[in-house]
């Protein structure tokens, strides 16, 4: 077996067994937090408290890890996972601690959304050194992985009590340890190593102002990310709304989500071919437009199957921007800031997140679905705008 065929099975085990964790402990928060007799009102609290949270901690961790030596990707990820395992086994010591499970799971579900980035920074290390790994192969895996988590936990859960959730998550976390573990040093980690103490001082000097002085478009990418994600976190986290609102049972929304992830498996796994045959800021270009067809598309449906129809192009939208953010950071970004701006793009997606579940559920309470559907048209549009401003087209 090549090192490049290892390494992509690696990686793919990575991302599988991250997004795995991620399900666990964010996609089933609610089912998790009500077990331990949290009110509606306090889990989203927690909830926007971790999103709050992770929004500072990625950026942080990726400033930290371009400028300090002794911080590398590897040990950085390998910390965050045994942190989280110590977290998990303190939430199965004191299950009926409130104020001590609220501190414990925002930690945990916080730090599980920092390693995002972090795994994107780490497979784009080896990327750089000339290895031929497939990202997109790798990322499908984990999307593949994330359904089927789903549907194993829904369906233990039936026969057991949520607490088997942090137990799963610690096994998760420990095979992901052992994992990460494996990965061998690359020479981007060797020579951060043994980088002179001068040179050192030198990039502490460095502040965000002038990263963003540097990459002077960068920012209004992060922000058009934003918008984005506005649009989509609303069609995801209100999608039963929606399909409610068209006459839609809990089957047509289960075959709805079922649309949606099957086919950005497809997508995923053909980017590798893509990116040699367009630039990634093309890739980008591409894909925000199809964020705003469909966003039309589900403003202008009216029956359940013109949601599933529209559910279709996310193929071309969401599952092409996962890579392509990816590798147009990767290339824009010197070695120095490789971390910090795939940590910044995460970041974004977050925020994003938040103002789209903050926007919509304010929208759903004080208007209905249509107005909640046009807000979404209009993030796509201004995302779009802002992004085929903001991307280096040479890239």
């Amino acid at each position: 077996m090549t090192k490049q065929i290892s390494l992509t099975l690696k990686y793919a085990g990575l991302q599988s067994l991250y997004w795995m964790s991620f399900c666990a402990v964010y996609g089933f928060a609610s089912v998790y937090l009500l077990a331990q007799n949290f009110e509606n009102q306090q889990i989203g609290l927690i909830l926007a408290l971790v999103n709050i949270f992770s929004v500072i901690l990625q950026p942080a961790f990726g400033f930290l890890i371009d400028k300090l030596i002794n911080l590398t990707l590897k040990r950085v990820i390998s910390s965050i996972a045994v942190i989280n395992i110590i977290l998990l086994i303190g939430l199965i010591a004191e299950p009926g601690n409130l104020l001590l499970s609220t501190v414990l799971y925002i930690g945990v579900v916080s730090l599980t959304l920092t390693v995002q980035p972090l795994l994107n920074s780490l497979i784009f290390e080896h990327i750089n050194e000339g290895l031929e790994i497939n990202y997109g192969l790798a990322r499908g895996i984990g999307s593949l992985s994330f359904a089927f988590i789903s549907f194993f936990l829904g369906r233990a859960l039936n026969d057991y009590s949520a607490a088997i959730i942090p137990i799963l998550c610690i096994v998760l976390y420990s095979l992901f340890l052992l994992l990460v573990l494996t990965f061998p040093t690359t020479e981007a980690q060797l020579t951060k190593e043994t980088v002179s103490l001068q040179q050192s001082e030198a990039k502490h000097q460095e502040s965000s102002v002038y990263f963003f002085r540097k990459y002077d478009r960068f920012i209004l990418f992060l922000m058009a990310i934003v918008f984005l994600f506005v649009f989509h976190t609303i069609i995801n986290s209100y999608l039963i709304q929606i399909m409610t609102s068209l006459g839609g049972k809990d089957s047509d929304f289960g075959l709805s989500l079922t649309i949606a992830a099957s086919v950005e498996l497809p997508a995923m796994l053909g980017f590798s071919y893509l990116a040699t045959k367009y630039k990634s800021s093309r890739l980008l270009k591409i894909s925000s437009v199809f964020f705003v067809i469909r966003s039309l598309l589900f403003l202008g449906s009216s029956t359940v199957w013109m949601i599933n129809f529209a559910q279709l192009f996310q193929a071309l939208s969401f599952a092409i921007y996962v890579p392509a953010s990816a590798y147009y950071v990767n290339q824009l970004m010197q070695t120095e800031d490789k971390v910090k701006g795939q940590a910044l793009v995460i970041g974004a997606t977050t925020l994003g997140s938040v103002f789209g579940n903050g926007l919509g559920g304010w929208l759903l309470d004080h208007t209905n679905v249509t107005m909640m559907l046009i807000a979404g048209v209009l993030g796509a549009a201004m995302g779009c705008l802002l992004l085929f401003y903001s991307v280096e087209t040479e890239i």
